[in-house]
């Protein structure tokens, strides 16, 4: 039988388990990066379900246990710092995970994989057979399929894909690891900007800002009015916002794939990046394992995670309406210790 080749353009979540999921499959994988490495937004989140399910069936659930988060309450919180719900810990059968943590243990377990640097994504010509790839040096090369795994901002996605029909608001987040011990994880959630704290190991925590994407308006403003510990997180995070606004009603054109960010942004502190990065995965390996057919596997696996798809984009659209516990701020007591 022929080795089947497939080009993976990005070295994130998605990337890198769908490189690990083919490879699987004895599949001659090249990974793709270009700039610099993946810089990621927002906080630890539980592996759902889906997500639970494909990692153990990859064989990926012991090392991504070992490196799990605290399990924490979700104190929701008002512009002043008032807590105003909690949500209880995730159950202890969900690690809660950092996506800096996935992507090491992926790492580990893709080792040698082939590795090819560029200063853009190349040019692509898909045929029903496959996909022709001119690199930026003018190497040209051929793929059996190739996989846009480059985030939200997804150069293949806007070269190969047609403009999404909905005109998604702009989000711009910027997120950072500082020295803060926290006895839970917090939110506050307001129209046009929110704030997420979740604690780490070593007494860390990991704290993510998202606002309306405004150009020319330095970042900081956008905070700039709030109470409580936002003046002292703004003035502790540092990096340039980066931002992500589309997605593309399809996943699929011919031979080639989107797949995480690059398909199904879910927006700011989305909480299910990770679940449906490993589901979509292994669910795509599997996919081309049982049909003979390319077009037929890529069709089903389209439809197929769909639904999870839209449940994850629903539950971000509506971070409210979780089941919550909710309790008088006199006598609910939340602390923070430096």
């Amino acid at each position: 039988m022929l080795t089947r080749r497939a080009l993976v353009v990005g070295e994130g979540t998605s990337g890198l388990a769908t490189t690990y999921r083919l490879l699987r499959s004895d599949w001659d994988v090249t990974v793709l990066t270009t700039g610099t490495p993946p810089r990621f937004d927002g906080v630890p989140a539980a592996l759902t379900d889906f997500g639970l399910d494909a990692a153990r069936r990859l064989g990926l659930l012991p090392a991504l246990t070992q490196r799990r988060q605290p399990r924490c309450a979700l104190v929701q919180v008002d512009s002043a710092g008032v807590p105003l719900a909690v949500h209880p810990k995730p159950s202890p059968r969900h690690p809660v995970l950092d996506r800096d943590d996935v992507v090491a243990v992926l790492n580990d377990v893709i080792g040698e994989a082939a590795r090819r640097h560029d200063t853009r994504v190349p040019d692509l010509v898909a045929d029903d057979c496959g996909v022709t790839a001119t690199f930026a040096n003018g190497d040209e090369d051929w793929f059996d399929l190739v996989v846009g795994a480059d985030g939200a901002c997804s150069a293949i996605r806007d070269a190969v894909f047609s403009p999404p029909d909905d005109d998604l608001p702009r989000w711009s987040t910027l997120s950072g690891r500082i020295e803060l011990a926290s006895s839970c994880a917090v939110s506050m959630h307001l129209a046009t900007r929110s704030l997420r704290l979740h604690p780490l190991r070593d007494k860390q925590s990991a704290v993510s800002f998202a606002w309306r994407h405004a150009p020319g308006t330095p970042w900081q403003q956008q905070f700039a009015d709030l109470g409580w510990l936002v003046p002292e997180l703004v003035s502790r995070v540092d990096g340039e916002p980066s931002s992500g606004w589309a997605r593309t009603d399809r996943w699929v054109h011919r031979r080639i794939v989107l797949i995480g960010d690059a398909a199904w942004y879910l927006g700011p502190h989305a909480e299910r990046c990770v679940s449906l990065a490993l589901g979509g995965a292994e669910l795509l390996g599997d996919a081309l394992d049982i049909f003979p057919d390319s077009d037929q596997a890529l069709s089903w696996w389209e439809r197929t995670l769909r639904p999870y798809v839209r449940r994850a984009q629903a539950r971000n659209r509506a971070p409210q309406n979780r089941e919550a516990r909710w309790d008088s701020p006199s006598t609910r007591s939340v602390s923070w210790t430096r």
